[in-house]
């Protein structure tokens, strides 16, 4: 551990890093003890005007366009997602009414036709079957 004024010496000489200890440097900074002189004002003028303070029109324009751009961008991907998630749920709904109606107008066609194919293959093949015996 170290020595009592070895500790000591250390904790001073931190604290003169921060502290300066030169009378120079003490007299930079104003202490309540101390009079500043203020600064000689110029002869007191009139209060400028707020027109003469109002930021230019186009200064305003720029603004308000900055901001607009500024507000879209960040609710651009919002707005975005909860536009898809609507869309996609009405063109699940519709794809799914039309795939039904569809389904239901082709179901009775597809059957006769089916129909139509196996009775025709069962007719020939009952024409084979009844056709010139082979031996004969």
């Amino acid at each position: 551990m170290s020595e009592p004024e070895d500790l000591l010496g250390k904790a001073d000489a931190f604290l003169k890093r921060f502290h300066p200890s030169s009378t120079a440097a003490r007299h930079d900074v104003p202490v309540l003890t101390e009079v500043v002189a203020e600064p000689r004002e110029s002869p007191p003028q009139a209060a400028p005007s707020a027109a003469a303070n109002a930021p230019a029109k186009t200064e305003l324009l720029e603004l308000e366009h900055r901001l607009r751009q500024s507000i879209l961008d960040s609710i651009a991907s919002h707005v975005a997602n909860a536009v898809e998630g609507h869309v996609q749920a009405r063109i699940e709904t519709a794809v799914q009414r039309a795939l039904a109606a569809l389904s239901s107008q082709l179901k009775p066609e597809l059957e006769a036709h089916v129909r139509e194919t196996v009775a025709r293959a069962v007719a020939a093949e009952i024409t084979r079957l009844r056709g010139p015996s082979r031996g004969t």
